[in-house]
């Protein structure tokens, strides 16, 4: 005997769907060009149950959005769990990571070009998502006293915004191709020089 699904996993696929469905028309032709009617086309439902899940577009743009973005902090922090070397190269890693993930075509058009535009350019950029999550690596860094000791919260912010701006000029495209290479070595030696120097082994005073 087949058993039905629930009213709450019914639901939970209708979002799933429409989840997907913008995923793909806002990759494919941007959040300008993707019209309602065509969200519902694409996840086989009716433009009313895009209401109920999501009050309009904007609002299912937001949560793709978020979502994206989560996936590219993800990768961050799975490769400063997996790297080799120390705090610091697993750190470096994982910002090459950031921005390699921003750099595939699905994900700069989400979350680096139509995301500022179309959300609050400060909520886009600065999100409960992005700053917070290098809180944990620069508080061990400081501890390991590798990380000068400077004021986490605009330190988070100013490194997360370095990383967004190498996004948005990674996502432009007269910078595509070699820009991309370009942009991640400028960042990683502006970041570099947040590391506290280390004395010389048996230097004379």
């Amino acid at each position: 005997m087949t058993t039905r699904p629930s009213h709450a996993e019914r639901s939970g696929r209708t979002r799933r769907a429409l989840l997907d469905a913008g995923r793909v028309s806002f990759a494919d032709v941007g959040y300008a060009r993707t019209t309602t009617g065509e969200l519902a086309r694409r996840a086989g439902v009716t433009r009313g149950a895009l209401y109920y899940h999501f009050h309009n577009k904007t609002t299912l743009f937001k949560a793709v959005f978020e979502e994206v973005h989560q996936e590219c902090l993800q990768a961050m922090r799975t490769c400063m769990e997996t790297a080799a070397g120390d705090t610091w190269e697993r750190f470096l890693a994982s910002l090459r990571v950031l921005v390699a993930q921003l750099g595939h075509p699905s994900v700069q058009r989400i979350v680096a070009v139509d995301g500022p535009a179309v959300l609050d350019w400060p909520g886009a950029r600065h999100g409960p998502l992005g700053p917070q999550s290098l809180r944990p690596v620069f508080e061990q860094l400081v501890t390991e006293g590798v990380l000068k000791p400077l004021p986490l919260d605009p330190l988070c912010r100013l490194v997360w915004t370095a990383c967004f701006e190498a996004a948005l000029h990674i996502a432009q495209p007269e910078t595509r191709g070699g820009g991309q290479q370009d942009m991640t070595v400028t960042l990683m030696g502006l970041i570099g020089g947040l590391r506290r120097k280390q004395e010389a082994e048996g230097r004379q005073d």
